[in-house]
């Protein structure tokens, strides 16, 4: 009952009162230069825009910011938040975001706004947008979608894929994903490893494992699978005197007190641990070793599906839950004697992050401002 009566307030904010307020309010003419980040999944500018926030501030861009994260915030916060995006929409030159974001198309917006999705993920690994019924539930009316006037992605590979998600045909441009800049930048690569040594003291000397995992279900009811074989890991003297394991779940799981971005914890890590999470194409940057730690694939591949062939990904495979962490251990010792999985990795490397090259924010930057 409660998910139903929060979808008919979506609808009819949607329908009726986001369309409302954008109308009211068009009179207002599109102001050259301004420049809107908005975002429902942070309270503060996300990970994923964060580079680009820099680089428009740097050049002093006009940048109006409405960030609020639904779950935390509530839904009358929240509610006025997206008001207030509505009143500004009709002004704006460029509307920049990075997640689904359900005001930019409650309305027909005019044609000298742009809507540019910079999405929060690389690659195309597991179903989403219509392709994935978690994402978008079947009672859904409307269109997501309508008003993006492109999609940044981070390889050629990855355009069909999102084109199919999201129904944009002609929409879906290989230009890059902005965060992925700084992974190039040597100075943020250095204080992310430093920090980390300095948050977590007992890593030192040791290889850094990141678990990122993805969540199950959709983002209002997420769930977490895994664990419990990671945390065995983290009592095994054996494993211990070598690697240090830190844990980074989706930010849908709600854990707090992290004290790093999953974009940090990559530029300091050494080894990857994912399950179905895109987080393993970023990785590839680092050219470090992945784990595919995936103990209910079967279940997982027939609720969503993926894009990706799974007995082909470029790193080892522990598919099911039997004797998990036995095998998850040893497949982290594994790589201290041979890592056969380079080849693979360059290739799904230049296939599905080859326009991230260091140089993607500023060609950003130029393609939809500097025209």
């Amino acid at each position: 009952m409660k998910f139903r009566i929060k979808q008919f307030f979506k609808m009819l904010c949607q329908h009726i009162i986001f369309p409302f307020i954008y109308f009211i309010n068009r009179w207002k003419p599109v102001q050259k230069g301004l420049v809107v980040l908005a975002d429902a999944h942070h309270e503060t500018c996300p990970p994923h825009m964060a580079e680009l926030r820099r680089i428009l501030m740097l050049n002093n861009y006009n940048v109006k910011e409405f960030y609020f994260d639904i779950k935390d915030c509530g839904l009358w916060q929240g509610f006025k938040k997206m008001i207030e995006f509505m009143a500004m929409y009709p002004a704006a030159n460029v509307v920049f975001i990075c997640d689904y974001f359900l005001p930019v198309a409650s309305c027909n917006k005019k044609k000298k706004t742009k809507v540019i999705q910079l999405w929060h993920g690389c690659g195309a690994f597991k179903k989403f947008g219509y392709n994935s019924k978690d994402d978008i539930p079947e009672g859904y009316k409307g269109d997501l979608f309508k008003n993006y006037n492109e999609v940044t992605v981070s390889g050629k590979a990855c355009v069909p894929a999102f084109e199919k998600a999201m129904c944009l045909a002609g929409r879906v441009v290989p230009v890059g994903v902005s965060h992925t800049d700084r992974l190039y930048d040597a100075n943020y690569m250095e204080q992310c490893k430093d920090r980390i040594r300095f948050e977590y003291p007992d890593s030192a000397g040791k290889k850094i494992v990141l678990w990122a995992p993805t969540f199950r279900g959709n983002a209002a009811k997420a769930s977490l699978v895994g664990e419990d074989a990671i945390n065995m890991l983290t009592y095994d003297g054996e494993l211990t005197k070598d690697y240090y394991i830190i844990k980074s779940p989706h930010p849908h799981i709600g854990v707090d007190g992290l004290p790093f971005s999953t974009d940090e914890l990559i530029a300091g890590s050494d080894m990857l641990i994912t399950d179905y999470s895109s987080v393993f194409f970023e990785f590839l940057l680092r050219d470090k070793p992945i784990i595919f730690m995936a103990p209910d694939y079967e279940e997982y591949y027939k609720q969503r599906g993926f894009y990706l062939d799974y007995e082909e990904l470029p790193g080892k495979l522990v598919i099911g839950k039997e004797s998990l962490y036995e095998r998850v251990k040893k497949a982290i010792l594994y790589y201290e004697e041979q890592d056969e999985y380079v080849e693979s990795r360059d290739k799904y490397r230049k296939e599905y992050m080859g326009s991230c090259d260091g140089y993607v924010t500023e060609r950003i930057v130029n393609r939809y401002l500097n025209k």
